[in-house]
Order: structure tokens, then sequence, then C-alpha cells
């Protein structure tokens, strides 16, 4: 039996463990609790989770290192998306082991197709497209060849982090949003943001042809949870994943979704069920990042006396401090009735915090 285990120093370590611990139950792996001690039954290890004021404490074990990586490599990037920044997670014990990367799959550009003056979606094609086609699996990662003849294929290393082929050029990989699966064509399509100052994705999104190769792990990242009434709300760069989930609700399902754009040729039309309002706010001229468009949405909307709430929103850095704030400590949404994140952070490269679209 192999094991490792890592002591993550965070704020609230508390709050990000039950966060951690939604996020594990909604990808359907089992929790109980032994001793005081949250224990994930993953398929092939578990992993033994507690915190304390400041710091949450992991142990896992598996009967291989394949096993034991995979798990490294869900736990870090969990915790890492509850937290909503990037987190220093040092495991003990094997961190020079590489093993395959589970979930990875090739993709070849078959369209390209402008939806809005900034947004462009592309549709591939791809083997073993299946998990991608659940509405819970909202996420995935993009490796961009960046200039490369051929495409490296990535490991997964005893730290819990992807890594590439040594002596490789190593491609880019930046979080995206599965925007639609076609199981019986083999395509998955893809939203991407062409910002002004474009990072690895919106390059490529820009100068994408029919016949382009990148690869895409995954699924990862989480849908709203079922509820009584839904609030949705982000920016351009959640707009994908508001848009997915909208068309994933049952008819009956009723709520409102804030979207954040730079104006009105940047709308979109969104299928979604009758009761549920779409409100889109126009930043008219301001630099996206600089607005309290949100927040303030939020705080003036109404919600329900009566039934089950759920808040899922994502934005820049600042606008989800916001949000998560005033959910918690003036609407007093429990966590697990709410599920917020950044997306971006102002005046960070996409190197130091991966844009999400």
């Amino acid at each position: 039996m192999q094991k490792s285990e890592a002591i993550v120093s965070v704020a609230d370590a508390p709050a990000q463990l039950e966060g951690l611990l939604e996020l594990m139950r909604r990808h359907d792996v089992v929790v109980t609790q032994e001793d005081g001690v949250h224990v994930g039954h993953f398929p092939s290890g578990q992993a033994h989770l507690s915190a304390s004021a400041e710091r949450v404490e992991m142990r896992i074990e598996a009967p291989d290192m394949t096993a034991l990586n995979a798990i490294k490599l869900e736990l870090t990037g969990s915790l890492t998306y509850v937290y909503g920044q990037e987190l220093n997670i040092d495991w003990s014990g094997g961190t020079d082991v590489r093993t395959p990367l589970p979930k990875l799959c090739v993709l070849t550009v078959q369209s390209v197709e402008q939806l809005t003056p900034h947004m462009r979606r592309i549709t591939f094609s791809g083997d073993n497209l299946i998990r991608f086609a659940e509405n819970s699996n909202l996420h995935m990662r993009l490796a961009f060849p960046d200039g490369a003849v051929d495409l490296p294929l990535p490991m997964v290393n005893g730290r819990g982090r992807v890594v590439w082929p040594e002596g490789a050029k190593m491609p880019v990989l930046r979080k995206y949003t599965v925007r639609k699966v076609d199981l019986e064509s083999g395509t998955v399509a893809v939203d991407f943001v062409l910002h002004d100052d474009a990072g690895p994705g919106s390059r490529f999104a820009a100068a994408a042809r029919p016949g382009d190769v990148i690869a895409m792990i995954g699924p990862g990242g989480l849908t709203a949870a079922a509820a009584d009434w839904l609030l949705l709300a982000g920016d351009e760069t959640a707009l994908p994943a508001i848009g997915r989930i909208l068309e994933g609700l049952p008819p009956t399902a009723r709520g409102v979704a804030f979207i954040e754009v730079a104006g009105p040729s940047e709308e979109q039309p969104l299928v979604r069920p009758d009761g549920f309002d779409v409100k889109w706010l126009h930043r008219n001229g301001a630099a996206s990042g600089t607005t309290a468009l949100l927040i303030e949405a939020i705080r003036a909307a109404d919600f329900p006396a009566e039934g089950s709430v759920f808040v899922w929103a994502a934005a820049e850095f600042e606008a989800f401090r916001s949000i998560r704030t005033h959910l918690r400590k003036e609407r007093g949404l429990s966590a697990d009735r709410q599920l917020v994140v950044a997306y971006w952070r102002k005046g960070s490269t996409e190197d130091e915090m991966g844009k999400a679209h």
C-alpha cells in the first residue's frame, strides 16, 4: 500500500474543507467520518481529511503509485478550486514518481464560429467524450501546443501536478468550460473569450483552423446544485458555464442569471426554462474586473422567503470575494448552498492564475 500526506495552510480552513468535501460528494466520492476525520472513498484508494483553524491535513493511501498520484491530482486541483487561488501543496513521499495522466484525449478542430465580437466557438472532434457529456462536469483543461510540431502527452508527478516530458516544448494549460457535447457526431464545443491582451487560449482561438490539434484533460468543476430557486452570476468568462447550466435545467426550474459583458453586442441567445430570467449587465466602456455590477445586482436580488436556494457564481477575484462574503454574512447561505469561485484576477497573468472560459 502506497501512502502520502500533506498539510496546507489556508485561511478559514474548516470552511475550505467543507467546500472540498462537498466537491468530492458531487463528484460521486463517498465521504464518511471516522473518529472526527472525514474519509473520502475513491475508486482506487482513500483520503483522510481534517482541518484546524488555519490548515487542512490530508492523508491518502492507494494500492500503487498510479492510483496514489491520481488521488493527489484530484485533491490538489479540488482544494485549489475551492480556495479560489493557487496553493502550494507539498505531498510527502514519492514526489519524483511520474505516472500516466488519467482522463486525457486528443482533439482536432472541426469548425470555428464567431458568436459575438469577443466570443468564438470552436467545435472539436475526439474520442471517449462520454464523460464530458454529463452536465455536472462543466470544466476541463486544454493543452495548447504553443508552436510545437508534435503535441507531447503529460504525466502526473508525485506532487499531484501535471508534468510534461523533459526536453519537449511544454504545451500551455488553461481551464475552459465544456459548452456542448454531441456524442453521436463525436464532437465537443468550447467557447473562447477573445481578450484584448490575448493569452495562449485567446491566441489559439483567434488563429484556429480545421485540422489544428490540442489535448483535453478532465472533466472537473461543478454545476449548480438542485434547488427550488437558483441564482447564477458571472462575467463573460463565466458565460459559457452559465449557458450550459441553463440548458441542463429542468423545464420547471426558477431563478435569475446576472451576466456582466462589455455591452449589448456581447449578449447571446440562451436556451433556458420559462421561469428563469436572464439579466445582462453592461460595463459600457469600463474595463473588465473594475465594476461592482455583479455584487450590486446580487445584493438587490429578491431571494425567495420559502424553499431552497442555491447560488453559483464565477468572476474576477475581487468580485468573487465580495460575492462570497455577502452570501455568507448577509444572506446566511451555508457552504453547501453556494459555489462561488474566481475565474481570473485583475493584474495577474494567465500563468499566475489561468482564466477559465
